[in-house]
């Protein structure tokens, strides 16, 4: 095998383990935000329109992480393509 059949093979692997990586960061270990008392006691006492605007602000701030992660997962598909086609 040679030196460059290695480093496309070992590119290949690396593409794959932070794909899964990606994957998983979603994911929590536990839901940290929701044991914060004074956010809990906050929404709690909210009344109907101070909840949709509350629920409408942590949409609003989920967009840009998704965003950022759904553009490294497409560079680093495209990316994966064009070194596929070097062999």
């Amino acid at each position: 095998m040679t030196d460059r059949a290695k480093g496309s093979r070992r590119s290949r692997s690396l593409v794959r383990v932070l794909f899964a990586f990606m994957l998983l960061l979603p994911v929590p270990a536990t839901d940290a935000a929701q044991g914060c008392p004074m956010c809990r006691e906050t929404a709690a006492f909210q009344k109907g329109r101070a909840v949709d605007s509350l629920k409408r602000g942590i949409l609003v701030l989920a967009i840009p992480p998704t965003a950022v992660a759904l553009g490294l997962i497409w560079v680093t598909w495209k990316r994966s393509d064009r070194f596929a086609a070097d062999d």
